[in-house]
C-alpha cells in the first residue's frame, strides 16, 4: 500500500485532487479546522486528505477487519 513518504509532494497533491471531489476536500478542511483550530497547518490537512483518498481507493476485502477474529 502506498504511504505518504513514498510519494513526492507533487504526486501526493495529484493523487488527492484526482481521488477526492471538491466537496470532499472542503469537508476535510472544515473537519480539520474544527478539530485543530483555524491555524491548522496545510501539511496536517493534506496528510488527512491523503489518508481519506487512500482509504477510498482500497477495496473492502483488503481493509483490516476491526476487532473480530
Amino acid at each position: 500500500m502506498v504511504e505518504w513518504e513514498d510519494m513526492t509532494p507533487e504526486e501526493r497533491d495529484r493523487f488527492i485532487y484526482l481521488s477526492l471531489s471538491e466537496n470532499a476536500l472542503k469537508a476535510i478542511v472544515m473537519i480539520m479546522q474544527r478539530k485543530h483550530g483555524p491555524g491548522v497547518s496545510t501539511e496536517t490537512i493534506m496528510r488527512y486528505a491523503f489518508k481519506i483518498a487512500r482509504d477510498r481507493m482500497t477495496p473492502k476485502h483488503l481493509k483490516k477487519k476491526s476487532g473480530k477474529a
